[in-house]
C-alpha cells in the first residue's frame, strides 16, 4: 500500500510538474512582471517605511527587509497574519495585505527581477565544497 501511494505521488508530481520546493516553502511566478512604481506607492501607502525605511534597510529584530531572502519576508508576513507573532503592529498591517501585494512590496524591496534570480539560483548546482585528505572541508 505504501507502495502505491508512492508511487502514485511521483505520477502526479511528473505530470502536473508540481515542484516539491512549494510544498515547504513560498516560491514565487518568475513569469511575472512587477510595476516598480506601484510596488513602491503600495509599500509607501501600507506604510511599511515608517519602521523600515525607504527600501527596507533598518533594522527591526536584527534584520533589516533588504538583508531578507523573499521567502523568509513572505513567510513573515503570513506569520503575522495568522498568529499575530511578537509584534501588535506588523499583526495589524500584515491582515492588510493580500498575497499579491505582498509578492509587490518584496519586488519593491529585493527588484522586480528577484523572482527570476531566486529561480536561476535553484537550478544552478553549487558544487560541494573541497574535503581535505582527512575529511574536513574547506571553507
Amino acid at each position: 500500500m505504501i507502495r502505491f501511494v508512492f508511487l502514485v505521488s511521483i505520477f502526479i508530481v511528473g505530470l502536473f510538474g508540481i515542484n516539491l520546493k512549494s510544498f515547504f516553502t513560498y516560491t514565487f511566478d518568475s513569469g511575472k512582471t512587477y510595476d516598480m512604481q506601484k510596488a513602491k506607492d503600495l509599500y509607501f501607502q501600507k506604510k511599511c517605511q515608517t519602521c523600515h525605511g525607504d527600501t527596507g534597510e533598518r533594522k527591526i529584530s536584527g534584520k533589516a527587509l533588504k538583508d531578507m531572502k523573499p521567502e523568509d519576508i513572505k513567510s513573515s508576513l503570513i506569520n503575522f497574519t495568522l498568529e499575530g507573532g511578537n509584534s501588535v503592529n506588523m499583526a495589524v498591517h500584515s491582515r492588510n495585505l493580500s498575497h499579491a501585494e505582498i509578492d509587490e512590496i518584496i519586488a519593491y524591496i529585493k527588484g522586480e527581477d528577484f523572482a527570476v534570480e531566486l529561480q536561476v539560483k535553484d537550478l544552478l548546482e553549487e558544487e560541494p565544497p573541497q574535503k581535505t585528505k582527512h575529511g574536513i572541508f574547506i571553507k
